[in-house]
């Protein structure tokens, strides 16, 4: 093996063991809002699956977003090809729950920003809580 091969393998896996994704795994069960049943599935490292938010399922990826200044983890859902917009969801990962710090959508489009989709969007008084379904 040469010195060029020796060094270049561990610098690329250790470029990819710290790309980052959720951290979690697994099942996360609560009520947002006026939905009772609402489970948010993570797998596959940084992919994710709500069901019962919206009238679908919907499929997202992690990604870090800010609110009011502060980065925050999130996952952000596409909406369906015949309505196509863009859910995102931020949360705090805890050890048995993860807590929802604010959801937003949008359309695609030019100049297309983030509106708050729950009544109070930061959920200021008390944020919902998704627990971890074992």
């Amino acid at each position: 093996m040469s010195l060029t091969s020796k060094i270049l393998i561990p610098l690329a896996l250790l470029a990819l063991g710290g790309c980052g994704g959720t951290g979690l795994e697994g099942n996360y069960l609560g009520k947002i809002g006026t939905k009772q049943d609402v489970c948010i599935r993570f797998f596959g490292g940084n992919e994710a699956e709500i069901k019962g938010y919206w009238n679908q399922d919907l499929k997202g990826e992690f990604k870090t977003s800010s609110i009011k200044g502060e980065n925050v983890d999130s996952i952000v859902f596409l909406g369906p090809s015949e309505k196509p917009f863009k859910l995102r969801v931020c949360y705090s990962a805890e050890d048995d729950h993860i807590e929802i710090l604010a959801i937003h959508s949008r359309v695609f489009g030019p100049g297309a920003r983030y509106i708050q989709t729950e009544k109070d969007s930061t959920f200021e008084n008390q944020n919902p809580k998704l627990y971890r379904v074992k």
